[in-house]
């Protein structure tokens, strides 16, 4: 077995993996790092996700980078974001930290030895090898959910259906779905740009959701950087200006669906009625049970769905499934849906830290008996940071103050001369305050609400939890200290 040692290794090469390395290749203090993924290149998502109409249903503007301007359309498609990510790789010569095609197994962390000693495997033309490799400080930006396996509900009967299966995870290279019938299950951000994507050279689409989502229909243009653009504005003001809009836009949103969602609920679902025709079944198809400040609002470019459902090319059905049968599936309500092809954009499944084991001296690490520490770190684990995006908002927003925190811990660890940091609960901390990482109470996707078991806790209190709210978060975070009481650094002298 081959042996390294790094001062950092990132896990994940996506958006989040690409800006931790701009951070550690721009940090005032020299640092050797590596940025390991399991994927063949960089991208995460935007690598794996290829199945049409797959694009953005955030302004990219916020979901680039605040030190890379984003030129073109606000809403772009998963290729244009793909190339924008290598661009800036390329751009800031980053791609000498990359190495691609390497999972991470299993990370133990020494305490005599102060570093964690990472088990890895190569894939390499199909051969399969192991290595190992050390580091001081390990920094998992592997994203939020499975690469690999996307989620399959195991409905009943499935082993009867004689057609084929695909899930958008896992789209082939040429599906052939011209003249097919095509029964699209699942509902969300997915189902949203695929349907309207491949209804023209379906015979017909099906789209069957369990229950209803809330959508938000919008041209693909934003006017302001259009107007500065005209301007011969500077790019590098452009992004920050639009940028800066869109998050207060976003921040306005989410208050009032917050704090008034009737009114919220009635303005998204008249929006909706009004591109469909009149009579439409618009209060079986798109009245959601929960409130618009439950999950995310999925974003309709130009009203393409609408557009796909009022000409007849897509129905929607909003049931449960019974069972599948040879030539379909027979609804709980005893509906029968004929198909060729089965489309299951059933979401995917939450990815606990790579799904790589973790120990800490020989013990094996349960992430669902650890604290969040600000939704960094994690209670007696050491030198181990998770980058979680935000919510909200673009992914990216949050990314980069994680990036900023991060790198002013690895400075502090320095100022300290200490080799590791270790949060620390205090012995008045409250445990049965102890929640999921991410309250179900506060946001509830399905990806979280399946995983909840398996989480990091978070708390009420003070630094021990995860703040979904973004827009106090990046004024507080980089103000936070970093020598605090429950951050205990410890020396290489001391461990020894």
């Amino acid at each position: 077995m081959s042996f390294e040692h790094q001062d950092v290794v990132v896990i994940g090469a996506g958006i989040a993996g690409i800006s931790a390395a701009h951070h550690l290749a721009n940090s005032q203090t020299p640092r050797d790092f590596v940025v390991l993924d399991a994927l063949d290149g960089p991208g995460g998502t935007w690598r794996t996700h290829r199945f049409p109409g797959v694009r953005s249903d955030t302004e990219v503007f916020t979901l680039g980078y605040r030190f890379k301007p984003w030129t073109g359309d606000p809403y772009a498609s998963g290729p244009e974001i793909l190339a924008y990510l290598e661009e800036v790789i390329d751009e800031e010569d980053l791609g000498r930290f990359f190495r691609y095609g390497v999972r991470l197994l299993s990370a133990s962390w020494s305490t005599s030895e102060q570093q964690w000693t990472l088990t890895l495997e190569t894939l390499h033309d199909g051969i399969s090898s192991q290595s190992t490799m050390t580091c001081g400080f390990l920094w998992m930006c592997h994203g939020y959910y499975r690469h690999d396996e996307p989620h399959q509900p195991a409905w009943p009967g499935r082993e009867q259906f004689l057609g084929r299966w695909i899930h958008p995870q896992q789209w082939p290279d040429s599906p052939d779905l011209d003249g097919q019938r095509v029964l699209v299950i699942g509902s969300g951000a997915t189902a949203a740009t695929l349907v309207p994507a491949i209804a023209e050279q379906c015979a017909h689409v099906t789209l069957l959701q369990r229950s209803p989502s809330y959508y938000f229909q919008s041209p693909n243009i934003d006017e302001l950087a259009n107007q500065l653009r005209s301007l011969d504005t500077p790019k590098e003001w452009i992004h920050q200006i639009v940028r800066t809009k869109a998050v207060n836009e976003m921040q306005s949103i989410t208050a009032t669906a917050k704090n008034f969602p009737g009114p919220m609920k009635d303005g998204l679902i008249g929006m909706v009625a009004a591109q469909l025709p009149e009579g439409y079944d618009v209060a079986t198809h798109f009245t959601p049970r929960y409130g618009p400040a439950d999950q995310r609002i999925c974003r309709i470019l130009n009203g393409d769905l609408f557009t796909a459902i009022s000409n007849g090319s897509v129905t929607m059905v909003t049931d449960q499934i019974e069972t599948f049968t040879p030539e379909g599936l027979k609804t709980v309500s005893g509906a029968d849906i004929a198909a060729d092809v089965v489309i299951t954009a059933t979401g995917f499944d939450l990815s606990i830290f790579g799904e790589a084991a973790f120990f800490v001296d020989g013990v094996e690490v349960d992430f669902s008996s650890t604290v969040t520490y600000r939704g960094i770190l994690f209670s007696d684990i050491p030198n181990l940071a998770w980058t979680f995006g935000a919510l909200r908002l673009s992914w990216t927003m949050r990314v980069e103050l994680v990036g900023d925190f991060v790198c002013r811990l690895l400075d502090e660890l320095d100022t300290q001369r200490a080799s590791s940091v270790i949060p620390t609960l205090g012995s008045d901390h409250d445990m049965t305050e102890l929640r999921p990482f991410v309250d179900p109470e506060e946001f509830s996707p399905g990806y979280l609400v399946r995983s909840s078991h398996r989480v990091p806790r978070s708390s009420q209190q003070e630094p021990w939890r995860y703040d979904i709210d973004f827009w106090s978060e990046k004024d507080r975070l980089p103000a936070v200290s970093l020598n605090d009481e429950y951050l205990k650094y410890v020396s290489s002298q001391a461990a020894e």
